[in-house]
């Protein structure tokens, strides 16, 4: 996706009013505002891709915000939106701003572009990057049953579990402290459409065509309908067990010394 200009420029379009990204930005700034009532942090976006997240923390009142992407599309889209993002590298983590440490490091749906041994290394960095008492916050796209379409627009050749994760941070010296699938009450209707597609996919459908993204509005009345459910979802189901996506909190472990 990093060469492709037209995906990056249907999510710069659409990505501060679809139902999605609405409730991906709300669970990264409830979890920010559980831990830090400064909003003076400085946070970083890694693979910020146009710079939906950065726009609305900033929109929230979080000024210290700056991201990275490797896309060069992607860091023209989010420098229209008037934010301090640069090219960077997910597998050179420190190679972005080596002088500067960070509360909060966001890395939303991005990491799949990485072998099991790039993720675990880039996880380490994101540790050396974070202040004592700092966090990331991660979303992912889960289970093989919702590969898609999207998956081949966006480049994606697998999806995540949590068990995946808990080996992937495994002697990374982080914690998954929170984590939960969403959205819990459409994962019936997308494994369907999903399956469907994979059924056109093996078909040879898109042998000649390159597929498109979900990342569409699918109007008012669709979007807004989405938008409430997702409200729903969050407020009676903070924590579920399944899901097209996974959403983490990563903490440094504390050690326990003997005295």
């Amino acid at each position: 996706m990093i060469d492709n200009e037209e995906e990056y420029r249907r999510m710069f379009e659409v990505e501060q009013k679809l139902w999605w990204y609405g409730r991906l930005h709300r669970m990264v700034l409830k979890n920010i505002r559980q831990q830090f009532e400064d909003r003076q942090i400085r946070i970083l976006d890694a693979a910020c891709g146009t710079g939906g997240l950065l726009s609305y923390l900033h929109a929230k009142g979080y000024k210290n915000c700056s991201g990275f992407d490797a896309s060069a599309h992607a860091v023209k889209f989010s420098k229209d939106r008037q934010l301090d993002v640069d090219l960077g590298d997910l597998r050179k983590v420190n190679a972005f701003r080596p002088e500067q440490t960070y509360d909060v490091i966001c890395c939303n749906d991005a990491l799949y572009f990485l072998t099991d041994e790039e993720i675990s290394d880039t996880l380490r960095q994101f540790k050396s990057r974070l202040v004592p008492n700092g966090m990331i916050l991660i979303n992912i796209h889960a289970f093989q049953v919702f590969a898609g379409t999207h998956d081949l627009a966006v480049g994606s050749s697998r999806r995540f579990t949590l068990k995946d994760f808990q080996k992937l941070t495994k002697d990374t010296g982080l914690q998954i402290t929170h984590s939960t699938y969403w959205p819990f009450t459409l994962a019936l209707p997308i494994s369907l459409v999903r399956g469907f597609q994979r059924l056109q996919i093996k078909r040879g459908a898109y042998r000649d065509t390159k597929p498109e993204s979900d990342v569409k509005y699918p109007g008012d009345f669709i979007n807004n309908t989405l938008e409430k459910l997702m409200r729903f979802e969050e407020k009676w189901l903070p924590r579920a067990p399944f899901g097209s996506s996974l959403f983490m909190q990563l903490k440094p472990e504390i050690s326990h010394q003997s005295y």
